[in-house]
């Protein structure tokens, strides 16, 4: 077999190696395998900023505020402050029961109104340092992050 023939049959078993064979590492999995997701992972204060359209009101919106998640499904008092073209508010607080949240095992789950009725779906991020969230409601599109704020320590 000639000095060709060799790499050709090098290169070409390689190749097919790295195709089938599982190398640890080159594959990126989207869904949490540990399944460490829950709605404890939503527990604390967070801060948060949400934008977008609110085709009831004609106009943009822009909001921020800080969230109380109780790890339990159950959210406390919101306070918010922002703007839903033509009408802004001052820092206002929503009394408690706020709603619940849920979180499926794969950080992707759902916020509630005092109703119970859907009005956000969220993706836990960062082991419930932060979140995503973008509204269910089809009136509007908007979409928003929060970040839990870090107690101060002695």
């Amino acid at each position: 077999m000639s000095k060709f023939g060799k790499y050709f049959l090098l290169v070409t078993g390689f190749a097919l190696l790295a195709t089938f064979a599982r190398i640890p590492g080159a594959v990126i999995n989207v869904h949490a395998h540990d399944r460490a997701c829950s709605v404890a992972r939503l527990k604390g204060t967070y801060a948060w900023r949400r934008s977008g359209a609110n085709k009831s009101m004609g106009g943009p919106v822009a909001e921020m505020g800080l969230d109380f998640f109780n790890g339990d499904g159950t959210r406390g008092i919101t306070r918010s402050t922002g703007i839903s073209y033509p009408e802004s508010y001052d820092w206002t607080n929503v009394p408690w029961p706020n709603g619940s949240y849920t979180v499926d095992p794969d950080c992707t789950g759902s916020l509630f109104n005092a109703n119970g009725t859907k009005i956000e779906n969220i993706i836990v991020l960062d082991g419930g340092k932060r979140f995503s969230v973008i509204s269910f409601e089809p009136d509007k599109v908007i979409t928003g992050e929060g970040t839990r704020l870090e107690e101060e320590r002695d």
